[in-house]
């Protein structure tokens, strides 16, 4: 869960309130997040009133942990500005008469500013309004000081303002000690930023991490809060407005946001009131052998079901009577060869085509992918169609063919599918840099110039020029048997009715999580086929 808090103190900031950000779709890495700090200090703004504002917002969502009032709040504030957060969120708490006790760890013995480094900063300001009861901790500390379990075991809500995301370096010595303890501990835990031990950058967790119940972020939410580990290590999360606005955020940085319908709406379908069925496009779906008919059927009842105007299923003789008995408004066509899959492709009336739900590991596969790629159709490339690219050389091929396609196809691994047809990617492809899902399926979508789907419990959208969405609206009980063939049908049938590919997978994924949410647990392929066209209907700019 995610919300929004508005900004609480705008009267004392240098920004005007169409200036804010009130979307949280857009996502910030640590280190963007960090350009805006300092442009926002470039352009005039007060840097102690963007912490002071920030500092209240963590003692807000403290204050909505807490259950007894007043409560024993224990604030971890580490040497950095985000310890100032925490010190300032002290004061505030403790004028609202809550107990407040402040942990400051230092990098010295002696904590007083002309040891911390610039005696002016905004940190040292903070701690320094901060009179309260104060206790000091060096970071080299051999071991834990006694008092500060008791402080841990003791306290209502801990709030985490140790170390925000652009922490690099894994938890160790005395502070994985303080997270095993705060971790164990029947507290309610806020983290300031992001959990302690989560990197704002890689999204990875390399050592000790808090796990928070809550987690209280500022302007922009990171890719880090939904992707896992950290989607699990935030808990609740909050986005604090404080006074940061457009002006802050650089255009040349590669968009990345949560996959909401804010991100893809305004592609969606519209009918004219002239139309016809070829104005929504014509989806080819290649079927596999009689005993694999299932997979490529859920995936043409889908492309259908979801508004593309016609829709044809290309079965092996073999299946030809199975999945005719399948199949009423789906057409059937007979195509056993790839050179027979060829000459379906030459119908200019078909604009989009499915390859690989239950088509077989094989030559003809792999020769009916590189055909569609050739003939200039939108493609859905899914399972099978991923997995019989055996060697190098063959997924060079593969590749040479997708980037001459430039854009038109999209590719939906999951993690083994995405292994095997790009098994060179890793983290020394990005030096001092863990591998995210979302840094994989950047490299990915730049190599082969495609849309990459890369499916997961936190699935990743990727576009060739660097733009990337995360959707996080998808319950556990979405993996289940015939899901992902469906979602290539509903990416082939907004492709086919004229949405770019990028939207259209984002909008197909949020479309499948939201249904398989809507339907609740359990539910089976079948269940979302009639499901995600409910949701569309929802959305659609058709029905307004």
């Amino acid at each position: 869960m995610y919300r929004t808090r508005p900004n609480s103190v705008d009267r004392r900031l240098a920004c005007r309130a169409e200036d804010v950000q009130e979307s949280p779709t857009r996502l910030l890495s640590a280190a963007q997040m960090q350009a805006v700090d300092a442009r926002a200090v470039a352009q005039g703004l007060d840097s102690f009133a963007l912490m002071t504002a920030a500092g209240e917002a963590v003692a807000a969502a403290t204050i909505d942990l807490l259950v007894a009032r007043p409560g024993r709040v224990l604030v971890m504030a580490g040497p950095g500005n985000n310890g100032g957060d925490g010190a300032v969120a002290a004061r505030a708490l403790h004028e609202q008469g809550h107990r407040v006790c402040l942990w400051r760890f230092v990098s010295r013995s002696d904590p007083s500013p002309a040891t911390q480094g610039d005696a002016a900063s905004d940190a040292e300001r903070a701690f320094a309004d901060w009179q309260g009861e104060t206790h000091h901790c060096r970071l080299d500390e051999s071991q834990l000081p006694p008092s500060l379990a008791e402080l841990i075991a003791r306290a209502d809500v801990i709030v985490d303002a140790l170390f925000g995301a652009g922490l690099s370096r894994p938890l160790e010595g005395v502070l994985a000690e303080v997270v095993a303890l705060v971790n164990a501990s029947v507290a309610r835990v806020l983290a300031v930023d992001v959990p302690s031990g989560l990197d704002g950058n890689s999204h990875q967790v390399s050592g000790a991490c808090i796990e928070a119940t809550a987690t209280v972020t500022f302007f922009l939410f990171k890719p880090a809060h939904f992707l896992y580990p950290g989607r699990a290590l935030c808990g609740d999360k909050t986005l604090a407005q404080i006074g940061l606005g457009d002006a802050q955020l650089d255009p040349a940085w590669p968009v990345c946001q949560l996959n909401e319908p804010a991100a893809f709406e305004a592609e969606l379908p519209v009918l004219s009131n002239d139309g016809h069925k070829f104005d929504r496009g014509h989806v080819l779906v290649r079927s596999g052998p009689m005993v694999s008919t299932g997979a490529a059927r859920l995936s043409a009842h889908a492309a259908l079901y979801c508004g593309a105007g016609l829709v044809t299923l290309a079965s092996q003789e073999q299946a030809l009577a199975v999945n005719a008995a399948h199949l009423t408004a789906v057409m059937l066509k007979h195509c056993d060869t790839v050179s027979q899959w060829r000459e379906l492709l030459q119908d200019s009336r078909i604009n989009t085509v499915v390859v690989g739900p239950g088509n077989g590991v094989d030559e003809h596969t792999r020769g009916c992918t590189l055909e569609s790629l050739a003939a200039g159709k939108r493609c859905v490339l899914d399972a099978d169609a991923l997995s019989c690219w055996t060697d190098a050389e063959d997924r060079r091929s593969l590749f040479q063919q997708l980037q001459e396609a430039a854009g038109m196809a999209v590719l939906t691994p999951h993690g083994g599918e995405f292994r095997r047809l790009f098994p060179e990617l890793s983290a020394e492809d990005r030096p001092g840099e863990s591998a995210s899902r979302l840094h994989l399926a950047r490299q990915a979508a730049r190599r082969t110039s495609a849309v990459l789907v890369y499916k997961g419990a936190d699935t990743v959208i990727a576009a060739p020029d660097g733009r990337a969405a995360i959707s996080a609206n998808a319950p556990p009980w979405l993996a289940t048997a015939g899901a992902g063939d469906v979602l290539a049908g509903v990416i082939a049938s907004l492709m086919a009715q004229g949405m770019p590919a990028f939207e259209a997978a984002c909008a197909a994924v949020w479309l499948h999580g939201q249904a398989a949410s809507d339907l609740q647990y359990p539910i089976s392929a079948e269940q979302l086929l009639t499901r995600v066209p409910d949701v569309l209907r929802s959305i659609s700019p058709v029905n307004r």
